[in-house]
């Protein structure tokens, strides 16, 4: 486990995106916190959880699957698929870290889903320890170390 110092921190997104595109938690215009591209500039929430999880960057709420293209009455398959391209995610609690082992085993094994396959393979994910979790999580319980989740 690598530690970085909180001042340090946007030194490590400039960093990280000259290489590659940076989503972390930012507090949008309600005060809820939400993976957002990151800008210089761009303030890391101090919100313990995020309105939506990070795998939304995994499972889109809408995805074009396949193309259609006619031809007089000839109807060819065409591939939409977006390649996608390398990022890193900023931020992760433990408890989501640690779900990313159980959404492999259901959609990396045979038949493996290329979809998701792909953009794991394409995905960084670096975790947000949580100091001071709330009464609430329930990582514990599923004998989750918030401060470590991959144990």
């Amino acid at each position: 486990m690598k530690k970085v110092a909180v001042s340090k921190l946007n030194a490590l997104f400039a960093a990280i995106t000259r290489e590659q595109k940076l989503y972390l938690p930012v507090d949008d215009a309600s005060g809820q916190s939400r993976f957002t591209l990151w800008e210089d500039g761009t303030a890391l929430s101090h919100n313990l959880y995020t309105a939506r999880s990070a795998k939304d960057s995994f499972f889109p709420q809408v995805e074009n699957l396949i193309g259609f293209q006619v031809t007089d009455r000839q109807i060819t398959l065409v591939e939409t698929r977006d390649p996608g391209e390398p990022f890193v995610l900023f931020g992760v609690r433990g408890c989501d870290v640690r779900s990313f082992a159980l959404l492999d085993r259901v959609f990396l094994s045979e038949p493996a889903d290329t979809y998701y396959a792909r953009r794991r393979a394409n995905a960084c994910i670096l975790s947000l320890a949580c100091g001071r979790p709330e009464e609430t999580c329930f990582c514990t319980a599923f004998g989750i170390d918030p401060a470590d989740p991959e144990g």
